[in-house]
């Protein structure tokens, strides 16, 4: 790729369903060099960093040979990540949360190269919306023009029939689109449904990049077996190989 793009994973340990989450063991390796080890597999992005407050969490990637930098306390993920692009000097970036340890290389990718094509929107991913999840409300909905960019994120689908994709909660945005986001205040909306890319809807466009494969993240204990699971199939494949 002619342009440079880059990736922060940000973690936090105090996270209020799994507190520890980064660090938990994912077939024997802390889930949070598991994503930056997907990170890297993509092939895509000229450097790949950690974003943390803890200093657990640094400690854990510095000492796995990645590099770590520490922030202040961040009400987003978006937000920590713009604060250490800017330490780093980073300009095109894609965050990849810490909790997708079998996040999909295509998907990466296809992000990497949606911001490099388009670098003054920001970037997002959008799966096809399963008829068992139209009525969760964990499950963020987005809907999409017709030159692919977001119309509209909701958790609880309106009455009118309409089509709905499912959000994959995948960023990517240059430095300018980045600072842009840290200087706006939280909207209400964004605090309503907690989604922080409502801060940035309507004041700058949201490519969304389609995928058919849905990375399994982590959000509760109960879902790193399913986790391991996956990652074993994935090393079968592979003929044993590790990912």
């Amino acid at each position: 790729m002619a342009v440079a793009v880059h990736c922060v994973v940000p973690a936090r340990y105090t996270s209020s369903r799994f507190p520890g989450k980064p660090l938990v063991p994912i077939c024997g390796r802390p889930m949070i060099l598991r994503t930056l080890d997907r990170a890297v597999a993509a092939g895509c992005f000229k450097s790949v960093v950690c974003a943390t407050d803890d200093i657990r969490i640094f400690k854990t990637v510095e000492e796995a040979g990645y590099t770590a930098v520490l922030t202040g306390p961040a009400v987003t993920g978006s937000d920590r990540v713009s604060e250490a692009a800017e330490k780093l000097g980073l300009d095109l970036v894609v965050n990849l949360q810490g909790d997708e340890p079998v996040a999909d290389l295509q998907m990466l990718r296809d992000v990497a190269k949606a911001l490099a094509e388009e670098p003054n929107s920001w970037v997002s991913v959008a799966a096809p919306l399963a008829d068992e999840d139209r009525d969760c409300l964990s499950v963020v909905k987005v809907e999409i023009d017709s030159t692919d960019h977001a119309v509209e994120f909701i958790r609880k689908l309106p009455p009118e029939p309409r089509k709905w994709f499912r959000h994959v909660g995948v960023y990517a945005y240059s430095a300018e689109a980045r600072q842009e986001f840290a200087s706006l205040p939280q909207s209400e909306l964004e605090k309503e449904r907690s989604l922080e890319q409502l801060r940035i809807l309507g004041k700058r466009p949201i490519r969304m990049v389609h995928c058919t494969s849905l990375s399994a993240s982590v959000d509760l204990p109960s879902d790193v077996q399913k986790v391991e699971s996956i990652l074993k199939q994935m090393e079968a494949n592979q003929n044993g190989k590790s990912i």
